[in-house]
């Protein structure tokens, strides 16, 4: 039987492999959108949560990014008019984020642009490999969140 700390290993150096290769090759497809992976993740976010209504501070932590990162893609994402900005109503030196509807429907294009990635990606695997694949992410995920 295999020693567990060298098959981590190897699972955590595949992982970031495949990570860092996916990634910039999506960076590539956002990039006519005037998008990068951090803004996508952004907007993802504020799109799964229904009225989501976060500030830089609380957006930060919730996706566990520096504050200066997250400041940045904001800025570029509110002007572009993907996320408007409003002052708090009781204290002028809180502002809250949302997406707009045109934040909404550029995510849509930025799925599209990198779903040709995304499909060659996984073109070699079966739907129960996808199906694995997914239990063992969410696992992960949990276990590090």
């Amino acid at each position: 039987m295999k020693s567990r700390a060298p098959l981590v290993h190897a699972n955590v150096v595949q992982l970031s492999i495949a990570y860092q290769h996916l990634s910039a090759r999506l960076n590539q497809d956002l990039r006519p959108l005037g998008l990068n992976m951090t803004q996508l993740s952004i907007l993802t976010r504020f799109s799964r949560i229904d009225g989501l209504r976060e500030t830089v501070s609380s957006l930060a932590a919730a996706m566990q990014m520096n504050q200066p990162a997250v400041t940045k893609a904001v800025q570029s994402l509110a002007a572009h008019g993907w996320l408007s900005r409003k002052a708090d109503e009781t204290d002028a030196r809180i502002t809250h984020i949302t997406l707009t509807p045109e934040g909404l429907r550029q995510l849509g294009a930025a799925h599209q642009a990198c779903a040709p990635t995304i499909d060659a990606a996984y073109q070699n695997h079966s739907t129960e490999e996808l199906e694995t694949f997914l239990t063992l992410q969410t696992k992960l995920a949990d276990s590090v969140t």
